[in-house]
């Protein structure tokens, strides 16, 4: 598992040169991308499972699926209907059973574009957020 520590990029190279003075530096290298960081929300009809902090959006998706399935109570019944990679998705649900999906950089922005998204669909009453989800950035 990766971490990062918050030191930007002109703070590692400055760290470096000062440890370079030291001899240090050469054991030492600049962090690239962080890792990804997959998130993915499956479910069918009001049931969900949702996965998050995966090295492959196929481990994500499976993860998530899984624990649909658990919730349901049968095997393949699910659909992933969301994936993110260090980022948050949301699933939102009308009445008469619309959805829609959105992804989006907090949970909150998630929620509200999902929700949108399901209420152009026309339902009588406002759609609502199963569930949201969001993967270490």
């Amino acid at each position: 598992m990766n971490y990062s520590f918050g030191m930007n990029i002109s703070a590692r190279i400055g760290a470096l040169a000062l440890l370079a003075g030291c001899g240090l530096a050469s054991s030492l290298t600049l962090a690239a991308d962080p890792a990804p960081s997959w998130g993915a929300i499956a479910t069918v009809d009001r049931s969900y499972g949702y996965a998050f902090n995966h090295s492959t959006r196929a481990a994500a998706e499976a993860a998530a699926r899984a624990q649909c399935d658990r919730a349901v109570g049968r095997s393949g019944a699910c659909a992933v209907r969301a994936y993110f990679d260090r980022s948050c998705g949301a699933v939102a649900l009308g009445n008469y059973g619309e959805w829609a999906v959105a992804t989006a950089a907090t949970s909150a922005a998630a929620e509200k574009m999902a929700v949108g998204r399901c209420d152009n669909h026309l339902p009588t009453q406002p759609c609502k957020t199963l569930v949201s989800a969001c993967s270490p950035r």
